[in-house]
């Protein structure tokens, strides 16, 4: 009896491990697709006559958003980590080139300013800028690079009213970094 019962049990032991590998070689075969693999998207190929470009320059590259307006407050709003890449001033517009975690919920971004003007240890006029960034609780971890355009006219008629005249040179600083600065000539 003890023979028979050892017997079955080895038995459908190597039917159930026959069967399990009929099945894992079906799915050798035709491997289900993961979410992992679903959500990837291709990796573009780029030609050989194009020089591959960093996330960085191609933010640079793409249409300037929206320009923004400056805001004057003498608080401005709590930030969420963002890194300057570049700056540019042209004409009365303010282009920043940052990058920051995210890539999951759309970000809001704005350009505030105590409205008070400063020297810099050089005696240049100086303006200290706060970007700001509202990450909406965005936890992921993707790197995302956006070009942000702010309209600095305020700061030229604010310049004005104040008496200073109509011409300058402003020393622009963001968020108290002093490697992250600009110029703004009128």
């Amino acid at each position: 009896m003890r023979l028979l019962v050892w017997s079955g049990i080895v038995c459908g032991m190597l039917l159930g491990c026959a069967g399990s590998n009929a099945a894992r070689k079906d799915e050798a075969q035709e491997p289900a697709p993961t979410a992992q693999q679903e959500e990837a998207p291709p990796t573009p190929v780029t030609p050989p006559e194009k020089k591959a470009e960093s996330p960085a320059a191609e933010a640079e590259n793409q249409e300037a958003a929206i320009v923004m307006p400056l805001e004057i407050t003498e608080t401005p709003a709590p930030r969420d980590p963002l890194g300057i890449e570049s700056q540019s001033v042209k004409g009365n517009v303010l282009t920043l080139n940052v990058r920051h975690g995210g890539g999951c919920k759309e970000h809001r971004y704005g350009l505030a300013w105590d409205g008070r003007f400063t020297k810099t240890a050089a005696g240049e006029p100086r303006a200290e800028l706060t970007l700001l960034h509202d990450a909406n609780n965005d936890r992921c971890k993707a790197m995302v690079y956006k070009e942000l355009a702010f309209d600095l006219s305020t700061l030229k008629q604010e310049w004005s009213e104040k008496g200073h005249g109509d011409h300058a040179t402003l020393h622009l600083d963001f968020n108290g970094v002093p490697d992250q600065s600009a110029n703004f000539k009128f």
